[in-house]
């Protein structure tokens, strides 16, 4: 592709920004986007691939409005009439604000600029490489961060006519500092696995539906951390070399089988007590060590990395208890009530002062490291079953967890843990997937059918509900949880 015959306008409907953004960077360009849609015109400008400044003619945009949430009243003196660039001026000039506590205001600026611009599916848009922004504008902008969150939020449709629904081709680049939801990491881990060749059937599975697969591919495109074999750029024919890993040739002794690394995971599990140590980390660990931790043992130890291994079933189980810490310490509130309740808990247990020499010594109890793991398997259960009793959930789905990740072919193990975790909202999914497991390996327990449905009904699905509490019955005419429960929904 030749400079003249480089294409510098079209339709965001056939080149969205976000692509245009992600070409720039790859590319390492500079220059200026000029954006408009109906009377919305915006201007996006680079400086040798990092995305500099951004601005707009909506009221909405206007630096104004990002000052008034920190200094309304200093604000509220200027003429509304004033430009962005001269209220900046004054408020530095009479020492309202610093000059850098203004570049960080003029990047929020810029970035809510972004944020709408990103959505816009339709409007025209053109390049122009010679423009260039005042140096004093250029701040910095968190463009992964920005490109992720579009397309989390762009209409499926749109999407879908952007990505496509076929096998594709696809090449993987690692980028640091980007920020996975749980949804995006287990896509990338699937595309990585597929090779080459990536077809959208394979990756909707094991909890992974078709959509969130769309959205996840075009998220990591958007982020630069897959490309399209048979995308074409329109604005430079330079474009970021995608490194491809290529098999190492050394004299070291081989690495560890994934079924040895996976039986070191499930012993470090038995004897993880606390969130920190299912995830392998420090009470202190920062939310980045967190994910860190979360992504290596996605990428080590999914269960879709052993789709036909004799250890599958055991890692769906170990996966949904790493899968409940992630989101427990990754999220700021839920971290410091579990904390708390787990420093409430810890004191509560603190013993009381050692016995004197002179009386009776305690009673010895059996070494855990004797049991097998059936007899560990059955004692966590056991103790979950009695959290479960006094109400105290969260550690009756620590000990049904153990419990099924010991003995992941026992049915009451999967059932009651999946019964647990159905208290959580949040993980209803999960807890779906341990109750539908539990019933592959016993298909005629009503219980565990009655389960099932209370867990479709209080989601709302009915229909669903109805027919595992009737299946339930069929299996079990005498059993009472499933006629009330059919009778309970059969007439509202």
């Amino acid at each position: 592709m030749s400079k003249s015959d480089r294409q510098t306008e079209g339709q965001l409907s056939e080149r969205p920004l976000a692509e245009l953004i992600r070409e720039i960077i790859d590319a390492n360009l500079s220059g200026a986007l000029r954006l408009s849609n109906g009377p919305a015109r915006i201007v996006v400008y680079f400086e040798k691939g990092q995305l500099s400044f951004a601005t707009s003619n909506l009221r909405a945009h206007r630096l104004r409005g990002v000052l008034n949430r920190k200094a309304a009243a200093v604000v509220d003196q200027f003429p509304a009439a004033i430009s962005d660039d001269e209220l900046a001026g004054a408020l530095i000039a009479q020492g309202h604000i610093s000059a850098d506590e203004m570049t960080a205001a003029r990047s929020a600026q810029a970035s809510d600029v972004l944020r709408a611009a990103l959505l816009w599916t339709n409007g025209d848009w053109s390049y122009e490489q010679r423009v260039r922004v005042d140096a004093a504008l250029r701040g910095t902008i968190d463009a992964e961060r920005l490109l992720l969150e579009s397309a989390r939020h762009l209409p499926l449709e749109f999407i879908k006519s952007r990505v496509g629904v076929g096998a594709v081709r696809y090449s993987a680049n690692k980028v640091d500092g980007v920020s996975l939801s749980q949804t995006e990491a287990m896509t990338l881990s699937r595309v990585t696995r597929a090779g080459s060749e990536v077809h959208f059937a394979d990756l909707a599975t094991n909890g992974l539906r078709p959509e969130d697969a769309l959205r996840g591919v075009y998220a990591l495109c958007a982020a630069g951390m897959l490309r399209a074999d048979d995308y074409e750029p329109i604005l430079s024919t330079k474009s970021r070399v995608i490194e491809k890993s290529e098999p190492k040739k050394s004299a070291e002794p081989p690495a560890p089988s994934p079924e040895s690394e996976a039986d070191g995971l499930f012993k470090r599990l038995a004897s993880a007590t606390t969130h920190y140590e299912v995830l392998d980390v420090p009470v202190a660990a920062t939310e980045t060590a967190i994910k860190s931790a979360y992504h290596d043992l996605a990428r080590r130890f999914h269960p879709d990395r052993f789709h036909q291994s004799d250890l599958h079933a055991k890692l769906e189980s170990a996966f949904a208890r790493i899968g409940r810490a992630y989101e427990t310490l990754i999220d700021e509130a839920r971290r410091k009530d579990y904390d708390h309740s787990r420093a409430a808990k810890s004191e509560a247990k603190r013993p009381a002062p050692a016995p004197s020499s002179k009386t009776a010594a305690p009673l010895e109890t059996p070494s855990v490291q004797k049991q097998t793991p059936a007899e560990r398997a059955e004692a966590s259960f056991q103790r979950g079953t009695e959290a479960m009793r006094r109400n105290q959930n969260d550690d009756a789905v620590r000990f049904f967890a153990e419990a099924a990740t010991l003995e992941p072919r026992v049915a009451r193990y999967r059932a009651y843990y999946g019964s647990a975790l159905a208290r959580n909202p949040s993980l209803r999914r999960t807890a779906e997937n341990e109750l539908q497991a539990a019933l592959k390996l016993e298909p005629n327990n009503a219980s565990f059918r009655v389960m099932l449905a209370e867990l479709y009904q209080q989601v709302g699905l009915r229909k669903r509900a109805e027919t595992e509490a009737a299946r339930a019955l069929s299996s079990d005419p005498t059993n009472q949880a499933a006629r009330a429960l059919l009778s309970t929904l059969t007439t509202k």
